[in-house]
């Protein structure tokens, strides 16, 4: 199709517990599903921020984003 990066498969959420983002019984079907989630990770591979939600419909708007990158620069 295309794609140029890669994509991940987490059957058995094995990532998604090691990130601490599990939403235990949180999908349609009451499966186990990733907790919304944006990360800042630096050039030194070092998680600098971090939003999680418990609401599939929340996310960090580009710009808070964006303000907690720069905050981390100065």
């Amino acid at each position: 199709m295309g794609f140029t990066y890669p994509f991940l498969s987490d059957k058995n959420a094995d990532v998604i517990r090691r990130y601490d983002v599990l939403h235990s019984g949180g999908g349609p079907k009451h499966e186990d599903i990733a907790r919304p989630a944006e990360f800042y990770v630096d050039a030194g591979g070092i998680v600098q921020w971090v939003n999680l939600t418990e609401n599939i419909a929340v996310r960090a708007r580009p710009e808070e984003a964006l303000r907690a990158i720069d905050a981390l620069k100065h």
